[in-house]
């Protein structure tokens, strides 16, 4: 009888290694073909609580911003106005308020600038994936802007259209901001290991992308 346990036993041992490695491929399998069903699918910029809470609270505080360039704006309508430091103060000082009264405090929020000498943005290291391309295309507007004029013409731009300039990069990151949201469902209800894969491919199709911007917009400077 132990002779017969000792022998049942090893049968099972060797049923479970070999087994097991074919478990393995076959779920192998299930993810690559998961992966090609999903390749072309809106890809989430992330998938985690905080994600969700950065995006909304973003969503909030850019259409608080975009009212309130719009109120300000309407003082200056038709307006010849030059911007000066102390307009563009007083101007942003109720947007920073509208922010700080509106954004959650459990999100995250990180800044970014574009300069107008050279036509390059800075995005703050940190900044995470759901925020740093709302960010990039909030800074796309003022470097398409800066590539439209010659060196010094901020100090000749009417306050009206750099409201109108604000307001339309804040736009187009509200834009990003609401489709980055949306991107979660169904997206984010995917298996784990399908998800880490469609993200990988993502970032290297971004950083492709981004590259080739940076590049179009050197050449166009040099023009």
């Amino acid at each position: 009888m132990k002779i017969l346990n000792s022998a049942t036993c090893s049968l099972f041992l060797l049923v479970g290694f070999l087994w097991f490695p074919s478990s393995t491929g076959a779920r192998e399998l299930d993810v690559d073909a998961e992966v090609k069903k999903h390749l072309n699918d809106p890809v989430a910029c992330g998938c985690s609580l905080q994600d969700d809470i950065d995006l909304k609270s973003r969503i909030a505080s850019v259409n608080a911003v975009v009212a309130e360039f719009a109120a300000a704006k309407s003082k200056y309508a038709g307006s010849k106005q030059t911007l000066t430091s102390a307009i563009r103060s007083s101007v942003q000082q109720p947007v920073k308020q509208k922010i700080n009264a509106v954004k959650d405090p459990k999100a995250r929020d990180y800044g970014a600038t574009t300069y107008d000498l050279g036509c390059f943005t800075i995005i703050d290291f940190s900044a995470t994936p759901c925020l740093r391309g709302a960010l990039d295309d909030h800074e796309s507007v003022h470097r398409q802007a800066c590539v439209d004029h010659s060196l010094g013409w901020r100090f000749d731009q009417l306050v009206e259209d750099w409201i109108q300039e604000e307001i339309d990069a804040y736009q187009k990151e509200l834009n990003r901001l609401n489709a980055e949201l949306n991107k979660r469902l169904p997206f984010c209800t995917l298996d784990p290991s399908v998800k880490n894969i469609l993200w990988q491919i993502a970032e290297e199709n971004e950083r492709d992308k981004e590259a080739k911007s940076r590049l179009d917009l050197y050449w166009a400077f040099l023009d």
